[in-house]
């Protein structure tokens, strides 16, 4: 065989095999960073607990049907309710807390979704999340930058507008003042 044409034979066996694990599925089941996307997501988190920096992820749904909404609206233990413009509107991510609603060591969101990241425009907690703290950089790293929202001794906390810190979350803490 000659030189070209052994190239030409290898390249083909390549293709051909990178085709068949794609047939099979082996190479589209690779894990990927953030695989649930959708215009409305909603995340189940764990409590922190005691030394605890990050709050478990239980499940995390998205899609793009807005009725989603109403349905989440009613479910108990919503945490913090996202919006990507002010007023409440547009695109949104619901986090729930398994464990119940705040306290003192609360949740810890080490990075917000896809859909969300840096274009969070407006905010409401629930369960007596009313001492929220978002940073700029994920993992809840300061040195981004940080926005403190607090509303003391409220069960639900609504902020229509981040005018100081719009577009800038990635990542947040929400605990009970």
């Amino acid at each position: 065989m000659k030189n070209g044409n052994k190239k030409r034979a290898t390249i083909v066996a390549v293709l051909v095999g990178v085709a068949s694990l794609i047939g099979s599925g082996i190479a589209a089941s690779a894990p990927q960073p953030d695989a649930a996307m959708g215009t409305y997501c909603m995340t189940t988190l764990k409590k922190l607990k005691p030394g605890q920096q990050e709050s478990e992820v239980v499940s995390r749904k998205c899609g793009s049907d807005p009725a989603v909404a109403t349905r989440a609206a009613n479910a108990e233990n919503v945490l913090v309710t996202l919006y990507t413009d002010n007023n409440y509107k547009g695109h949104w991510e619901m986090y729930f807390g398994q464990d119940g609603p705040c306290d003192q060591s609360g949740y810890g969101i080490d990075r917000v979704g896809f859909e969300m990241e840096n274009v969070t425009s407006s905010l409401i907690t629930h369960s007596w999340c009313n001492n929220v703290t978002l940073y700029n950089w994920g993992f809840r790293d300061p040195r981004g930058g940080t926005y403190r929202l607090l509303s003391l001794g409220s069960q639900i906390s609504d902020w229509e507008a981040l005018p100081d810190f719009n577009d800038m979350t990635s990542s947040l803490h929400l605990s009970r003042y």
